[in-house]
């Protein structure tokens, strides 16, 4: 039982970090988080999706793209346990968190052959911010990372007792991984060839390996093949989703459209732009969904804990599982360089396992050192990690909800929720709901769902207030608008409530005719 101990106590704690205040940042219910909930719950109540389909292996999301499935499935679970509402959906990606800082824990400790530096990995790993920010958003960035993990760990298992049950499981977690992320599609065959080159030596010995690897990777890719022959438009959707392309040519085209000497130069460019230093310690993801914007990607010490790690990991844990990682670490942004997307952590959410493995590589160093200067270098770079996270949390859960509500979409929630109580609280014929609103309709449906109001359905009506003639409307009407709707038409109604933001702006009104 001690060896549970640790892993335990790791649990709690991130479960406390990531679980708590799911209902206060992030400030809204981004229109993705949306789009999975909606896929979700019908999933967990009736096994078909929203469109019809009995457990889907993709997932037709909120109108406009394929969407991938692991997200869907894991969501529909955690609604098997528990009501529909924006913190309870949220749990499924605060479980992928967590489960990414268990994996690192096992995996550092295997690979540095001391708990305390697995310990160190998981502290790493839970206190980076990005990662903090995406265990709290239901949104798909984050679920290769925990395959990825695993990939690691079962093929290091392999490396040291040479159990080819861990090497077809971690070729299989790759595989399997496709299905959690667009951008896995094409990170998950270059980490599929990282292990048949890390493995080179073995496969020399016994060559049965090579192929049991790839059918251990095709195998939990084998539904697409059915799938496709269904829906051929779930993978060209996805590139023009992506931009990786212009659909419009035909697929050979359009690869080679990705290979003339001026796009490879701007990929190029792009990709290097990931190792900007304001970017990786400063700044990192231009979106406020994804960043605060006043972090980095990684905290300040892995400014000298990553290139330290670089130059000693070969040496601690040997050439191979070196390069292995190192190799990882640069890999990581090829996906969004390939379609064009800069300073975007929230695609290249892989980098992590890496970067904490490094950075771990590092510390390991400075504690071996042969004077106390490594020691006392180290213990300073571990304690400006908790006290940098300290001010990162201050911001993401205060001045960060004043900067991010635009991007989630304004208080749309709020909104709806306080039509809804005014619908009881009155009689009420019929409501009326701003199309200017994104996906109105499906955010309607969310929150009639979730306080349990299906009866407004029948009474719901979506209006263009350039169109909408007041004087028709019936009696005991309630209207929802938001602000860049009002004009002069309102002041011949009664205005009920006014929704502010957390700064004070008002972003929707309410009227009852």
């Amino acid at each position: 039982m001690i060896k549970f101990v640790v892993p335990i106590v790791i649990i709690f704690l991130t479960v406390i970090l990531y679980g708590s205040f799911l209902d206060i940042t992030p400030v809204h219910f981004n229109q993705d988080e949306l789009g999975f909930s909606l896929n979700a719950y019908s999933i967990a109540k009736t096994g078909y999706d929203e469109n019809g389909r009995f457990l889907p292996l993709y997932f037709w999301h909120l109108g406009v793209m394929w969407s991938t499935p692991i997200i869907v499935y894991l969501t529909s679970f955690v609604l098997k346990l528990f009501p529909l509402t924006e913190a309870t959906v949220r749990f499924a990606s605060v479980f992928i968190g967590i489960m990414d800082v268990v994996l690192i824990f096992y995996l550092a400790k295997k690979l540095f052959k001391k708990q305390l530096y697995g310990i160190i990995a998981a502290a790493l790993l839970a206190l980076t911010p990005v990662h903090f920010i995406h265990s709290r958003l239901l949104l798909d960035n984050l679920y290769p990372v925990p395959f990825v993990l695993a990939w690691l760990l079962f093929l290091f298992i392999f490396l040291e007792q040479k159990k080819l049950w861990s090497l077809l499981l971690s070729s299989f977690f790759l595989g399997l991984g496709v299905h959690s992320y667009h951008a896995a599609k094409v990170l998950m065959p270059i980490y599929l060839t990282m292990t048949f080159l890390f493995l080179i030596p073995e496969i020399k010995k016994k060559k049965i390996i090579a192929p049991l690897i790839l059918l251990a990777f095709i195998l939990p890719i084998l539904p697409l093949i059915p799938w496709l022959s269904q829906y051929p438009d779930t993978l060209t959707d996805q590139v023009r989703y992506t931009g990786l392309y212009n659909t419009n040519l035909s697929p050979i085209a359009g690869i080679l459209s990705l290979i003339t000497l001026e796009n490879l130069l701007q990929k190029l460019g792009i990709y290097v732009s990931y190792f900007n230093l304001s970017f990786l310690f400063s700044t990192s993801d231009i979106s406020l969904i994804h960043s605060t914007r006043t972090v980095g990607v990684f905290l300040l010490s892995l400014l000298i804990l990553l290139p330290l790690g670089m130059v000693k990991i070969i040496k601690e844990l040997g050439r191979r599982a070196g390069l292995l990682i190192i190799t990882g670490f640069f890999v990581a942004p090829m996906a969004p360089s390939l379609v064009g997307n800069q300073f975007r952590v929230s695609k290249e959410l892989v980098i992590l396992p890496f970067a904490i493995l490094l950075a771990v590589s590092g510390i390991r160093f400075l504690l071996n050192f042969r004077n106390k200067v490594g020691k006392v270098l180290a213990i300073i770079l571990l304690a400006i990690i908790p006290l940098q996270f300290g001010l990162f949390i201050s911001t993401y859960y205060g001045d960060y909800r004043n900067q991010s509500y635009t991007w989630f979409n304004y208080d749309i929630p709020g909104g709806l929720e306080t039509v809804i109580g005014q619908s009881q609280q009155k009689p009420t014929d019929s409501i009326y709901l701003d199309n200017k609103v994104h996906f109105i309709d499906r955010y309607w449906k969310f929150y009639i769902i979730k306080n349990h109001s299906e009866d407004l359905i029948s009474k719901t009506n979506y209006f263009d207030s350039q169109y909408l003639d007041l004087k028709s409307l019936p009696t005991n009407s309630l209207l929802l608008y938001r602000f860049d709707s009002i004009n002069s038409q309102q002041s011949r109604i009664n205005l009920t409530e006014k929704i502010r933001e957390p700064d004070g702006f008002t972003s929707f009104y309410i009227y009852r005719n």
